[in-house]
């Protein structure tokens, strides 16, 4: 395997988003920290148990105002070394502009899988189930996300690695509150990485994400410096 391989599915897979006649181009921020980690530490027998926090912030408007905020907890088990199961909740706050702000609460199902693959190579893949509840809306939202991410070691020690992830976001009914059935959404991502200690445990990675929404009217096609801190416990 070669580094033309992920270079060229993360490219394929870009381009999931179809053209649209008109798109609204907007420069963004986004940061994460996401921690994981497992009950072992508790109690011996549930070392299969996991948990899993990521806490996120979006800026817009080339990232001086804030767009929303994400505090997504879950529970989860380890099927296997490779496969583990989650299950948890998601609030969101959306600020929009000249708008009051937006309360979404989710319910989340999700199945991650790291593929067993030879040499230096990584791939991850997660699919998650959402049920979106928004604050004065009778109707519940169903949406698919399928997310795809690629791991090359970039230095001689496998410190350092090029970063690469795609996620497409299908809607799977229409509600009250504007959701559409169908394909609503693709983020793809490429950047760096840096394992910061020793065990591997932390690491960092920034570089460049570009979402595209489908919306009545205009998309929109946001540019973001996406920056993330994993944190394993």
């Amino acid at each position: 395997m070669t580094l033309r391989l992920p270079l060229a599915v993360a490219a394929l897979l870009a381009c999931v988003a179809p053209a649209a006649a008109q798109v609204r181009h907007d420069g963004a921020v986004w940061a994460m920290w996401l921690g994981q980690g497992s009950f072992e530490s508790v109690h011996p027998e549930w070392k299969n148990f996991r948990w899993w926090l990521d806490v996120q912030g979006r800026w817009r408007d080339e990232g001086e105002e804030l767009d929303a905020s994400i505090v997504r907890p879950g529970l989860g088990y380890a099927v296997s070394d490779r496969v583990t199961v989650f299950v948890g909740h998601a609030l969101i706050t959306a600020y929009p502009a000249g708008a009051a702000d937006r309360t979404e609460n989710r319910l989340w199902q999700q199945l991650t899988w790291n593929v067993a693959v030879e040499g230096d190579y990584r791939l991850q893949l997660r699919s998650r189930l959402e049920q979106r509840f928004v604050e004065d809306a009778s109707d519940s939202g169903w949406r698919f996300r399928q997310f795809a991410k690629f791991t090359q070691a970039a230095s001689a020690d496998g410190r350092r690695y090029l970063s690469l992830f795609d996620e497409v976001f299908f809607d799977l009914n229409d509600t009250d509150f504007g959701q559409h059935t169908g394909l609503r959404q693709n983020r793809a991502f490429v950047g760096l990485g840096w394992f910061l200690d020793e065990a591997r445990t932390i690491a960092f990675e920034g570089g460049y994400l570009n979402q595209w929404i489908s919306r009545p009217g205009d998309d929109r096609m946001n540019h973001a410096l996406s920056l993330n801190l994993f944190v394993t416990f």
